[in-house]
């Protein structure tokens, strides 16, 4: 969606910017001069504003020359880059201001009620999203022993952990699923994760045995069929995991979650 693409414009924008901010520390004070003679350059170190004519730079220090140089570009760059930083801004806050939404919740209860909006607010949209009906994982039914703080049933305790710091953080989430794919097949993943600013799906596994040879086999099986449907690590699905002996500890990703997903 164009946010994505906003977003991810603007932090290829920041980091030209750092990029030309440590050129221009690390480079010499002054400017460069080049005089062209009738063969090659010769260049001369400008070291304050009233050295019209500079030092000349001997072959030897030409690393001199090239600083002076990378500076006066990479002055350049930051200017277009900050001037570019700021016109992206202004269209991320647009889009996120949802404006279009606005229309229908700035009129009155009695108007709005006669009306079907084009556009929902956030929570219309996390309310409707949740209540999308959906069939959940009907394997070992008998397995859903653990309950979170919202009543939903989960198959480990590592599992209702996440729930209720998902559920802590405002990160509407399904647990269990399907996505559907061939002919009637369905891959089941823990969690379906809503970036409610953004409006994309996130899928979250957590992988809780890898210590087992045939909990191994089923990981690397479900992997692939990931891959096939377009849901990879890096793109929309995450992945956790642990094993007797590295048990999971929802805090050292908690970063992780608000980055990606608030």
């Amino acid at each position: 969606m164009i946010l994505d693409e906003l977003l991810s414009e603007r932090a290829h924008l920041l980091r030209l910017a750092e990029n030309a901010k440590n050129d221009i520390v690390s480079a010499p004070s002054g400017r460069l001069r080049i005089a062209h003679a009738k063969t090659t350059p010769n260049y001369y170190h400008r070291k304050d504003k009233g050295d019209r004519i500079g030092s000349y730079i001997k072959d030897c220090d030409r690393d001199i020359a090239r600083a002076l140089a990378q500076k006066e570009y990479a002055a350049e760059i930051l200017k277009a880059a900050e001037q570019r930083i700021a016109s992206v801004d202004k269209l991320i806050d647009d889009y996120r201001e949802n404006r279009f939404s606005q229309i229908s919740e700035s009129y009155n209860p009695a108007r709005r009620k006669l009306i079907m909006p084009y556009v929902l607010n956030d929570d219309e949209y996390v309310k409707k999203w949740l209540e999308t009906p959906y069939i959940s994982n009907p394997s070992y039914p008998e397995n859903l022993i653990f309950e979170t703080a919202n009543g939903i049933m989960v198959r480990s305790k590592s599992e209702q952990i996440i729930a209720e710091n998902l559920m802590r953080l405002g990160i509407p989430y399904k647990y269990e699923a399907p996505i559907y794919y061939g002919q009637g097949k369905a891959v089941y993943p823990d969690f379906t994760l809503l970036n409610v600013k953004q409006r994309k799906i996130f899928y979250y596994e957590h992988f809780g045995r890898m210590g087992e040879e045939k909990y191994l086999n089923d990981f690397f099986r479900k992997q692939k069929i990931y891959i096939s449907i377009g849901v990879y690590t890096g793109k929309n699905l995450i992945c956790t995991f642990e094993d007797q002996k590295h048990p999971f500890d929802f805090s050292s990703h908690r970063k992780m979650f608000e980055e990606m997903l608030l």
